[in-house]
Formats: structure tokens, sequence, C-alpha cells
């Protein structure tokens, strides 16, 4: 049923493999072949085991991904890691994007940290228009999470606090600091207040606002 010829038996064997009847038909479900074994071998790879082989297959971890993640800086990469940046979607094109917007050499927990929540060249650019040049990807990501974008952001601009810090800014989107707030606060001739005056008012008056 599965197309598990003598000659495919030989050919895992002649690769160094011994695999039983189970992962015969599980290298042939999946397309992890002894052609495919060899052709790992040849990106530095050395023999991975059949699961290994099984993962990078249903994966998408290819011999040309392999390369392409080497010509990018990302040498001698584990296979954990290589099937780690597949599933999250870590591509080439992502991280020449990011490259592209002056984000060189990013280490692969960032760049997973990065696809997990979010974080993409647009934000980045969309940030940089608003001021907020060359932030730290602990930043990008602190923002993604609570929910500061460039759209809250330029929110927080018209309703006239503009250029705070981003420390400020993920306060804000914790504790509820928005325009309809402000705007209420001023009803209540609460003027000219600060960031930490407002989140302030966020945690401990909000309840002084109410009409």
């Amino acid at each position: 049923m599965h197309d598990v010829t003598r000659q495919y038996v030989t050919d895992f064997k002649t690769a160094g493999y011994a695999p039983d009847t189970s992962d015969l038909i599980k290298t042939r479900i999946h397309g992890a072949t002894p052609a495919f074994a060899q052709e790992v071998k040849a990106q530095g790879l050395g023999r991975p085991d059949i699961d290994e082989l099984v993962n990078m297959r249903i994966h998408g971890v290819t011999p040309e991904f392999i390369k392409t993640m080497r010509d990018l800086g990302y040498k001698d990469l584990p296979i954990d890691k290589l099937v780690q940046l597949r599933i999250h979607g870590v591509t080439p094109e992502f991280i020449k994007g990011f490259s592209d917007a002056g984000y060189k050499n990013l280490a692969l927990d960032d760049l997973v940290k990065m696809r997990i929540h979010g974080v993409s060249t647009q934000m980045v650019k969309e940030l940089n228009d608003l001021g907020y040049k060359d932030l730290a990807i602990d930043d990008l990501v602190k923002m993604r999470i609570h929910g500061v974008t460039p759209a809250y952001i330029k929110q927080m601009r018209d309703a006239g606090y503009g250029g705070v810090k981003i420390e400020k800014l993920v306060q804000f989107r914790i504790h509820g600091v928005d325009e309809d707030l402000i705007r209420r606060a001023k009803d209540h001739n609460f003027n000219n207040l600060s960031a930490d005056d407002l989140i302030d008012l966020a945690i401990h008056g909000r309840r002084w606002l109410k009409s």
C-alpha cells in the first residue's frame, strides 16, 4: 500500500539506517526518503534519526531552506531549531525584511518571538514615521502584547500626549488610558495631566469621572 519496496529498504541501509516496519511506513507517508536523508546529510546535518527526518518533512525543513538560512548567516542550526523556525513561520523573506529595516543578525529566539506576537516590518515602518526609531526587539514585542499599535499612539498624540515613551504607553494600555478617559478628565477640569497622572487617574480615580 505504501510502496515500501525491497529497493527502498536497501537504500535506507545504504544510507546508514536500520529502520523497522513502522519507520519505513512513516518515512513513505511523509516523504522522508533515503534520498531526502542524503540531501540533509549533504547540508552538513550528519545523519538525523528517522523521527527527525519525518519531523523535518512534516514542517517543511527542506535542504533549500537549510541552505538559505545558512546563506543568511544562520549556520550550523540544529534540527529542532530549524523545525521551530518553520513552525512559527520564520521565513527567509521575514528575516530579509527586518534586515532591510535595520534589524540585522537577529537572534533566533527574537525572530520566533516576533512571529508569535505579530511584529511586522510594516509596524516598524509606521513606528519610525511616528518618531519611534531603532526600538529594541523586546519593546516591539511588548507593544504588540499590550496593544500599543501605531493607531493607538496616533490617538494619544491627537489627545495631547505625543512623544510618550514606550514604557508609559504600555502602562497606558495596561490601565485603560485612552482618548475617552482623557476627554472625561478634561470635562471635569483635570487639565494638563502628566502621563503618570493619567495612569494614577485610571487606577484610582476613574470613579470621579462618572457622569
